[in-house]
C-alpha cells in the first residue's frame, strides 16, 4: 500500500493549486522581482497541483517537502526586510496551503502504509471545499481583478 491515497493525493493537489493560484495572482501588478517570484512559485505549484492530483502517487514527496516551505520563509525574509511585500491574507492563505502540504507530506513519510477511503469522493470533495473556501477570499483580496483591462461599451450614437 501506498501512502498517498486517492483523497491525500487530492487534497494536496488541491492545496497546491489554490497556493499557486494566489501566487499568480499576488504576480500581476507586483515589482517585477517579486513578480517573477511569485510566478516561478505559483507556476511550479500548479505544475505539482496537477501531477497530484492525476497520477498514482506524489511527485518527489521529499524535494516538494522542502519546497513548500520555500514559499513561506521567503515571505518571511520579504517582511522582515520590506515595507512593500505582498498582501497580507492572501499571502497568509497562501502560506496556509503551504503549510498543510508540507505537513500532509510530512505524515505520509513516516506513516509507511494508507488506507483507501471506502468513499473517497466524500473526502475529495471535501478537500475541494476547504481549498475553495480558503483560496476565493485570498484571490479576491489580491486586487488582481483591479489590473485586468475592462471592455468599455461602445458609445449610442456615435
Amino acid at each position: 500500500m501506498t501512502p498517498w491515497s486517492v483523497v491525500t493525493r487530492s487534497s494536496l493537489g488541491f492545496a497546491a493549486l489554490g497556493a499557486g493560484l494566489i501566487h499568480l495572482a499576488l504576480a500581476i501588478g507586483a515589482e517585477v522581482g517579486l513578480a517573477v517570484g511569485l510566478g516561478v512559485v505559483g507556476a511550479v505549484e500548479i505544475l505539482w497541483g496537477v501531477l497530484a492530483v492525476s497520477r498514482p502517487g506524489l511527485p518527489a514527496p521529499r524535494i516538494t517537502l522542502a519546497g513548500a516551505l520555500v514559499p513561506p520563509i521567503a515571505w518571511v525574509l520579504v517582511l522582515a526586510t520590506s515595507v512593500s511585500g505582498p498582501r497580507l491574507l492572501p499571502m497568509l492563505a497562501a502560506t496556509l496551503l503551504d503549510l498543510a502540504i508540507a505537513v500532509g507530506i510530512a505524515m505520509g513519510l513516516r506513516r509507511p502504509t494508507g488506507r483507501e477511503s471506502r468513499r473517497p469522493a466524500i473526502g475529495i470533495a471535501v478537500a475541494a471545499l476547504l481549498v475553495t473556501l480558503i483560496s476565493v477570499p485570498a484571490l479576491l483580496a489580491t486586487g488582481a481583478i483591479d489590473h485586468l483591462p475592462v471592455p468599455t461599451p461602445p458609445h449610442v450614437g456615435h
